[in-house]
């Protein structure tokens, strides 16, 4: 089909070179207008079931995850040590402490040791500082 076959259609209902009166190409314009609203409300419930889709999808593969993994404890692999450790009454250095307790320091240092998966002995912590946020000091 070409132009002139699609624009021998209009002539056939205007006639040829007839003049359109403004209510009717009002009409014509609303209908289009319509037309245009009606196709992008059914891309938007279109894109909307897509969406409903993947989030469905994105649960069952979440819930197969979940059931898969181990049971109790920490779901993550552990990390196997890196190197050879040193005897335990070993350090590597010294720690400079800033607005935190001993305490504290030493549950730092565990977690990045057991994160990290390396041995505390290994790890060399130079200082450990208590960080200002929002105007309020958190350790």
């Amino acid at each position: 089909m070409t132009v002139y076959n699609v624009l021998g259609v209009f002539e056939e209902i205007y006639g040829k070179g007839a003049e359109m009166s403004l209510s009717r190409a009002a009409l014509i314009s609303v209908v289009g207008i319509l037309i245009v609203f009606v196709i992008l409300g059914i891309l938007a419930v279109f894109v909307k079931a897509m969406g409903f889709g993947f989030d469905r999808l994105h649960e069952t593969r979440r819930a197969r995850m979940l059931a898969n993994a181990p049971k109790g404890g920490n779901p993550l692999p552990k990390k196997q040590p890196q190197g050879t450790p040193l005897p335990a009454d070993t350090s590597a250095g010294t720690l400079k402490l800033t607005g935190v307790t001993e305490e504290e320091a030493a549950v730092v240092m565990a977690v990045v040791s057991h994160n990290s998966g390396i041995p505390l002995n290994r790890l060399r912590f130079n200082s450990i500082t208590a960080v200002e946020q929002d105007g309020k000091e958190t350790k």
